[in-house]
Formats: structure tokens, sequence, C-alpha cells
């Protein structure tokens, strides 16, 4: 259990933009001062079914301010920080998380899932004019995530990773829950190595990154674009060379030709935003610690 306690005081300024993105034109905003607090929980449990496999359950409660960048300088003209007190408000998120994994001589597994809920979320949304809506509204996440490790050797690794998350909220307040953006709910990642100790100072890995596609913030009004999917493999060579470790990698291995997320939803809403990512590259460092 812990207590938080935020005091948020500002004076008389100016945004940057306005909340259609172009430059503010109206009055100053008055200055002003605002003191939040709330009681916040954590509780977790462990049991072991056996010596290997154990389940897992938690329930954490955050409580937090929101990015003041993002409220405070894209504002409606007429905004007040006393009357508007709503949308500074601190964000509490209750969490629930369970699981299970499992940690055997040369295999480790996990399989978890999460709920997240806010009476008083942070979200942005895409309106039919091209610009951005910032809302406070209920929202809630969900999603699960599992791992998988193999050693099969000593000298062989191989690996795996699934993460999938989904996120609403309901900016009415109805009952009706819409899909959030794409930039706060990441679409399907699923990753995968396999790595090979060729010699005692000689390391080679294989590693791949999928991204899947999403549309349900397009289908919901939330994204300007569906995002597509795109696909990532890198090698990387690591020699250990006097004290040090030399490092050759080549990034994006069969020169895919794909657009990150960020740009992708950024470039819905400006063109200028939309980059591909860099193809084929390589690179060399040599690294000594001590």
């Amino acid at each position: 259990m812990r207590h938080e306690r935020f005091n948020f005081s500002v004076d008389e300024f100016t945004p940057l933009l306005d909340n259609n993105f172009d430059p503010y034109v109206g009055p100053s905003v008055a200055g002003g001062e605002l003191d939040f607090s709330d009681t916040v929980f954590n509780v977790g449990s462990v049991y072991k079914i056996t010596p290997t496999v154990s389940v897992f359950a938690n329930f954490a409660q955050g409580y937090s301010v929101p990015q003041l960048f993002r409220v405070l300088n894209f504002l409606p003209p007429g905004f007040t920080i006393d009357r508007d007190v709503r949308f500074l408000q601190p964000q509490k998120i209750d969490n629930y998380e369970i699981g299970v994994r499992g940690n055997w001589n040369n295999f480790q597994a996990t399989l978890a899932g999460f709920f997240n809920y806010s009476a008083l979320g942070l979200s942005s949304r895409g309106q039919p004019d091209g610009t951005i809506q910032y809302i406070r509204a209920p929202q809630r996440n969900y999603g699960i995530e599992a791992t998988l490790d193999w050693q099969p050797s000593n000298k062989w690794k191989l690996g795996s990773s699934l993460t999938w998350t989904e996120g609403e909220d309901d900016q009415n307040e109805d009952g009706d829950f819409r899909a959030l953006r794409t930039l706060e709910v990441q679409p399907l990642k699923l990753t995968a190595y396999v790595e090979n100790q060729t010699t005692p100072g000689w390391r080679n890995r294989l590693q791949l990154l999928y991204v899947g596609n999403r549309n349900r913030g397009f289908e919901a009004g939330s994204d300007f674009v569906t995002i597509r999917d795109y696909l990532v493999v890198d090698y990387i060579s690591s020699f250990q060379i006097g004290a040090g470790n030399l490092e050759v990698g080549i990034q994006n291995l069969f020169n895919n030709k794909y657009s990150s997320v960020f740009s992708q939803a950024g470039g819905g809403l400006d063109e200028l935003l939309y980059n591909l990512e860099r193809g084929r590259s390589l690179s060399v460092n040599y690294r000594i610690s001590w």
C-alpha cells in the first residue's frame, strides 16, 4: 500500500498549438494550482504446482499524472486550469495479471494474461478533418504474452516470444467502447532467435521480428490508416578479441522494404511523417567492459 500526492502549479502561459494542431491564437491561459492524492494497493501471489511449474496472480494499482506536454500544448480556446480540472486529473489504473511459468533443465516457458482498467484514461483519436483529439474517458487494455526458450546443447540456444494487446475507450461514457489508436495499442509482435556458440570466443545469432497488421483502430475512426505488417531479420556475430568484444551485425538482412508502426500511423496524419526504414545495413562495434 502507498499514498500518492501530486501538486501541479503553472504560471500564465500560451500553448504552442491549438487542438486542431494550428498555431494557437487565443488568449493566454491563466495560471493555476491543483492538488491530487490517493491511496493505491499492490498484492501478488505465486504457487508452485510442481518444483518446475508455478502459477502467479497479481493486482496492482497505478496513479500518475498525465503527460502534461500532451494535454497543455494542444488546448482548445477558452481552456482554464481551474475549470477544466478533469482534463488534468491523475490516471488511476487497476492492473490484473495471471499466468503460469515453467523452468526445466534446458527449457523455459511462460504464459501470462493481463487486464487494465481506468475510469479516467488518457487517449487520443483521429478526427475527420485530420486533427487529433485528446480524450479523458474510461479505458481498458488487455493482452497475452508467451515466451519459449530452449537450450538443446551447451552450444545452441533457441527462443521465441509472442505479445498481443488490445485496448478501447468509452469516449461518450455510454458503454460503447471503441478501439484505441495503434500508437497506444501495439499490433501483434512475434520474435524468434537462434544462437550458436561456434567457438569459445565466437558467437553467432540470427533474430527475427514480425509485427502484425491492425485495422481495428482504423475501423473505429481512431487511426487514419490501416497498419500493415512487416518482417525484419538481423544477423549478429560476436568475437572475443583481447580485452573486449567485437560485434559485427547485419540489420535487415533480407533488405525488406517496410515502414514502422509509428511512421505508418503518423503518415496517415501528415505524409511528411511517413518514412521507410533503413534497408540492409552493416555495423561494427568494439566494446571493452571494466
